[in-house]
């Protein structure tokens, strides 16, 4: 099972709060501000319930989607920055590029 952090804030420090709280619990960078967390469906869940206390009072739009890893391998990317194939080659595991 996956998770996704996206968000949109509009302070650098509460982007970068985010960023290293969901990272700390085992999620990497997929976008500048979206992030996968794979794990197991207990551990996904724990991952949601501190991710909603983290961001209890942050504003912007802070959104946690939760997805089977066969909604990510159906993705279609249309285009992508070159300095993002490194991290779809770290991530090939979760990411089919068509």
């Amino acid at each position: 099972m996956l998770v996704m952090l996206a968000y949109d804030t509009p302070e650098q420090k509460n982007q970068n709060f985010l960023r290293k709280e969901f990272e700390r619990m085992g999620g990497v960078r997929v976008q500048y501000s979206i992030y996968l967390y794979s794990g197991e469906p207990h551990e996904c869940e724990r991952v949601i319930r501190y991710m909603q206390r983290v961001a209890k009072g942050i504003p912007g739009d802070i959104r946690l989607l939760p997805m089977e890893d066969s909604t990510w391998a159906a993705q279609i990317i249309i285009t992508e920055c070159a300095e993002n194939t490194q991290r779809v080659a770290e991530l090939k595991e979760f990411v089919k590029v068509w």
